[in-house]
């Protein structure tokens, strides 16, 4: 007994040889710069999972990460918060993900999930998804992890949408209404301008027809003033008609002041304006520009105005399509020639008559009214070029447009 020494002597640590020892020092120093070290970390990390969290609940968005072997969804709690999923459920599968969608939006957004998943391209989808609050709009974005070797994964972020969804349907309602107010501006103006104009033949016709029946009630020898006077009711009938036909060339007729403006930059302006609509349709934008800054001569805004419509007539070629919606806007040269082409994946037409798509008051959709594309191609024709419609290379229709380059373009 004792011959014994204390457990702490024998280990070398108690030991007054040992605590002066300087690698024993040292090592004690490391450790504690080490414990130190990871006590910020942990308080760091937490700083930054809170800041993370209130970001995401700022934001109204969560992570979310897909396994596509196992078909588990894991994520941020706001992602399960945001479907309404019990308390603490931090994964779910594809088939109850699904479950939340709005009827409508299930298959087309189901086919382009797995299609993307199929071919590793990203994922990029908005959808509805039905709670007992109502409806909520929820944007997609998701990439897969490519450089992990192993089970493909994919990672990404959803996003409620449902406000700025609600501002945009306001914003489109407010425009709406003041394209009406704008409308029936015109036709006041238009209307007082005809009654304006016409007033004054119309009282000459009326005065020449009151003037020949006295002159035929007067007798044989007053024939020749009856006859003069009925000569003025017709100068005046047609002179009422060309007013009236002067006054709608001011609505159907285009007057155009030609001059050189960028063709491929007047373009981009219309594509930029249009790319919230596209991601509210959830359609691709994909434009091929030519080289070398060309210059067409004509309205730009006039040309504008018919690249617009037919950007509109495309999106709405492709609503309610289960296809993969693809819009495409190319510019080339032909010759002395400026080309624009508007290809959609949409519906298409009847491709045995396409002149019937130029006619007036003939339109395709529930509610159109049959003007843009006749009103288009008389721009079109009023700048010495034309447009002309034909089926797309990928299904659907494509619109080619074309203008006069500026004859001091050169490649």
């Amino acid at each position: 007994m004792g011959n014994e020494q204390p457990q702490s002597d024998q280990d070398g640590w108690a030991s007054g040889e040992s605590r002066h020892d300087p690698l024993v020092v040292e090592l004690r120093a490391e450790l504690a710069r080490t414990r130190l070290a990871c006590l910020n970390a942990e308080e760091g990390l937490r700083e930054t999972l809170a800041a993370m969290i209130q970001h995401q609940q700022v934001g109204k968005c969560g992570n979310f990460r897909y396994n596509t072997v196992t078909g588990a969804i894991t994520g941020t709690e706001e992602v399960f918060k945001m479907f309404r999923f019990p308390p603490g459920t931090r994964g779910c599968t594809v088939e109850q993900w699904l479950g939340k969608l709005h009827p409508d939006d299930r298959s087309r957004i189901e086919q382009q999930f797995f299609a993307a998943i199929t071919d590793q391209r990203d994922l990029r989808f908005e959808y509805r998804i039905v709670l007992d609050t109502g409806e909520k709009h929820i944007r997609c974005d998701g990439e897969p992890d490519l450089e992990f070797k192993g089970e493909l994964v994919y990672f990404g972020v959803l996003t409620d949408v449902t406000e700025r969804r609600a501002a945009e349907q306001a914003q489109r309602a407010m425009e709406a209404e003041l394209a009406a107010a704008l409308r029936l501006a015109s036709m006041g103006e238009l209307a007082g301008s005809i009654i304006h104009e016409v007033n004054q033949p119309l009282a000459a016709i009326a005065t020449s027809a009151s003037a020949c029946r006295r002159w035929m009630t007067a007798g044989q020898e007053r024939t020749d003033r009856a006859l003069a006077s009925l000569d003025r009711v017709v100068e005046e009938g047609q002179r009422a008609a060309a007013i009236v036909s002067g006054l709608k060339s001011l609505i159907h007729d285009v007057s155009a002041e030609p001059s050189a403006f960028d063709w491929n930059e007047a373009t981009r302006d219309v594509c930029t304006l249009i790319m919230s609509e596209l991601a509210r349709e959830n359609i691709l934008l994909e434009t091929l520009f030519t080289a070398g800054g060309p210059r067409a001569i004509g309205n730009r805004v006039q040309f504008q105005q018919v690249l617009m419509n037919l950007v509109r007539n495309a999106i709405e070629a492709m609503q309610g399509s289960d296809t993969r919606r693809v819009l495409t806007v190319a510019t080339a040269r032909r010759g002395p020639m400026l080309s624009l082409q508007v290809a959609d994946t949409g519906t298409g037409f009847d491709a045995a008559d396409p002149e019937l798509l130029f006619k007036p008051l003939f339109t395709t959709k529930k509610e159109g009214m049959g003007l843009g594309l006749s009103i288009s191609r008389k721009i079109a024709a009023a700048h010495g070029g034309t447009l002309q419609a034909s089926a797309g290379p990928h299904g659907g229709s494509m619109f080619e447009l074309l203008l006069p380059a500026d004859g001091r373009d050169h490649d």
